[in-house]
């Protein structure tokens, strides 16, 4: 039941995200909890052990970390399975899951990088909240340099994550080999699927997620222009592809 299965999260993590494709892609109702950047430390450390988000509740259970949530609903919750049953490939999707968890670590970073110090980011950042304009105000710069200060924000940190998540994008490619309705591992949608895909996906804004709320127009024209470039990509169109095809978002 829903009241029981509950999501702790930021609205605009592509953690987070990647947490909600596999719970809809399992059929699995569920509540999800906006927490505040920061205060929400307050729960993590104390319920489940960890600093971030997401966590999930499930009935008594707790568990932290986007991967480990990946399994624990993959043991729990076999249909709809993203890991096969052949050795090989279920190796290959543990190692292609990795790989894309830590190019998600440069995915934010960079875009961070791109957008910290703009109004629309924050209001994108705190619309799921519903604050208080004055309140708002207030959390807005602390939030940008707690991002900055967490995320070590720096141009040289900057350049060496774009460097690492064009590797990312290259891995994508590599699998693919220039078909964008292939999958990364076999002939159906695996978790390495989902991670890259929910990974990359605030680079590319597809149709429908939390990064939509972003108005391209106000974005400097530099990265319009690379965001227009990652999307005429291979790796690029095979993101959009597998939010199209393979991305059920549930209705409330």
């Amino acid at each position: 039941m829903a009241e029981n299965r509950v999501l702790y999260q930021f609205p605009i993590s592509h953690y987070c995200e990647k947490v909600r494709w596999i719970l809809d892609r399992k059929g699995l109702v569920y509540r999800e909890r906006n927490l505040l950047p920061g205060p929400h430390r307050l729960f993590t450390r104390a319920r489940s052990g960890v600093n971030t988000l997401p966590v999930l509740r499930d009935g008594k259970r707790l568990v932290g970390d986007s991967t480990r949530i990946a399994y624990y609903l993959e043991k729990y919750y076999p249909d709809m399975p993203l890991l096969p049953d052949a050795p090989d490939a279920r190796q290959q999707v543990i190692e292609l899951e990795q790989q894309f968890d830590r190019y998600g670590t440069h995915v934010r970073r960079w875009l961070y990088g791109q957008l910290l110090g703009r109004s629309n980011v924050m209001k994108v950042f705190y619309g799921p909240y519903r604050l208080p304009a004055l309140v708002q105000r207030v959390l807005e710069p602390v939030t940008e340099k707690g991002v900055a200060r967490l995320y070590r924000i720096s141009p040289e940190s900057i350049a060496h994550s774009w460097q690492r998540l064009q590797e990312g994008l290259s891995l994508i490619e590599s699998r693919i080999k220039g078909d964008p309705a292939a999958f990364l591992v076999g002939q159906q949608l695996t978790l390495a699927d989902i991670a890259a895909a929910s990974l990359y996906a605030p680079l590319l804004i597809p149709q429908g997620t939390p990064w939509d709320a972003m108005n391209e127009e106000e974005m400097p024209a530099l990265l319009r222009e690379q965001i227009a470039a990652l999307r005429a990509r291979p790796a690029g169109q095979w993101v959009m592809r597998r939010y199209a095809m393979d991305r059920r978002v549930r209705v409330p």
